[in-house]
């Protein structure tokens, strides 16, 4: 269904929209364009005279007390429930395929692998950036066209009840859970609470449309397909190995076997491949055309990003971190760069609650155990880390402008990697 006949068909009054080409709809104002749709949401509100200078040809708010004389502005009672409602209601009309991702770790990458899988055969669209929660998914939506096939959706959550709210607006078509880790346990306090939260989005999927980690113990139960190494599941990744390339491993289902080559690093990402190839393979994309993708793998930046920058490398992993993944990323650091100097900057993993000091201490078992040369940590949760940590060039910093100076010291030639939640802005060493 086309814009303009959705919104002729919600708004009859708006006489004026029957003779022009709606374009897209916003909640930024600085993005609005003539013809364009804005919605304000809390601050939103006090542009609502500039859009509709600047040519909106609707425009929705929910402050009470705006007074504007124009057919084009239409009060709503909340701006954000509006949003969600007009969402629905345009997914509900729409003939394309809708898959949701959510876990504690790699969905935003499985997005991206997934979307660039599927763009091989099919036209469509993906979430852009943290458009993952209860204003960026119905917006992400809205965004889709007439002649799009499939829509990958990134669903975030903090609590309880947040990936049900989303997956009421989305309802996914297929879904896949990436795992269950420590994320988001400032507000859940447990693991348990992670999985109740995660598997929401599976009330709106049936059974054989699910797709999970299996060797996760937490799926043991779970009524979905299983990928993972274990021998047991319906879909297996074996025989990983990598080099400076990428990454190669064979996937196995029923009786074939997919010999893949990726451009990505890191064993954890040839399970988000695999996630990803499953559900591909579900809705028609051949093998090899999957095969063909894989190869050359688009993702979000600051994701395991090499950077060439003053005569050295920089991993710029800094776009978010948990322990599972800081563990995982730093042992692949390791392992693809063993014969260079390796220089590992650290910062703060967030949202972990009251486990937070004995999280960050644990990564210490897992940089003994690794070939680093230098380990520079910043932030009040990696000081736990410093005072736990025994290595003879491990340097805590307080702020990341700190280590900015310092890394301009280390020898050309050499490999510094960068993990830390978004929070922490590590990615200002590059700037």
């Amino acid at each position: 269904m086309h814009k303009l006949f959705f919104l002729n068909e919600m708004f009859p009054n708006q006489k004026h929209l029957k003779d022009i080409k709606v374009g897209e709809i916003h909640i930024d104002s600085r993005k609005v364009k003539k013809n364009d749709v804005f919605i304000g949401i809390r601050s939103g509100n006090e542009y609502i005279q500039d859009v509709l200078e600047r040519g909106a040809c609707l425009v929705f708010y929910d402050d009470i007390n705006i007074k504007i004389e124009d057919e084009r502005a239409v009060y709503v009672e909340d701006s954000v429930l509006f949003l969600q409602e007009l969402a629905k209601k345009y997914r509900e009309n729409l003939d394309v395929t809708v898959i949701g991702i959510t876990g504690s770790e790699g969905k935003t990458s499985t997005k991206d692998i997934l979307h660039s899988i599927l763009s091989q055969k099919y036209k469509g669209k993906k979430t852009k950036g943290n458009y993952n929660n209860h204003i960026g998914l119905p917006l992400t939506l809205l965004q889709l066209e007439e002649n799009d096939e499939f829509i990958v959706l990134e669903m975030g959550m903090s609590n309880l009840g947040e990936i049900r709210l989303l997956g009421e607006i989305a309802r996914p078509d297929y879904a896949i859970v990436t795992n269950i880790g420590d994320s988001h346990l400032e507000f859940l306090e447990n693991r348990d609470n992670v999985f109740k939260a995660k598997i929401e989005i599976f009330e709106f999927v049936k059974p054989e449309f699910r797709v999970v980690y299996g060797d996760d113990p937490y799926f043991k139960g779970v009524e979905a397909i299983r990928v993972g190494k274990d021998r047991n599941n319906d879909y297996i990744i074996s025989g990983f190995h990598q080099d400076k390339r990428g990454g190669e491993f064979k996937f196995s289902f029923l009786k074939e076997e997919m010999k893949v080559q990726t451009n990505l690093y890191g064993e954890y990402n040839s399970i988000n491949i695999a996630l990803a190839m499953t559900v591909a393979l579900k809705v028609g994309v051949s093998k090899e055309e999957i095969l063909d993708a894989c190869k050359n793998l688009k993702i979000t930046g600051m994701r395991f990003e090499r950077v060439e920058k003053d005569g050295k490398i920089f991993i710029n992993d800094a776009y978010n971190a948990s322990p599972v993944a800081m563990k995982l990323s730093l042992e692949t650091f390791d392992e693809i760069f063993k014969d260079d100097y390796k220089v590992a900057i650290l910062g703060d993993m967030l949202e972990l609650g009251k486990q937070s000091e004995k999280l960050h201490e644990g990564l210490s078992e897992t940089i003994k155990n690794l070939n680093l040369d230098e380990v520079y940590l910043v932030g009040k949760e990696m000081k736990n880390l410093h005072m736990k940590l025994d290595h003879k060039n491990c340097f805590y910093f307080e702020t990341v402008e700190e280590i900015r100076d310092k890394v301009k010291e280390v020898k050309d030639g050499a490999v510094i990697f960068l993990k830390a939640s978004k929070g922490i802005c590590l990615n200002k060493i590059l700037d």
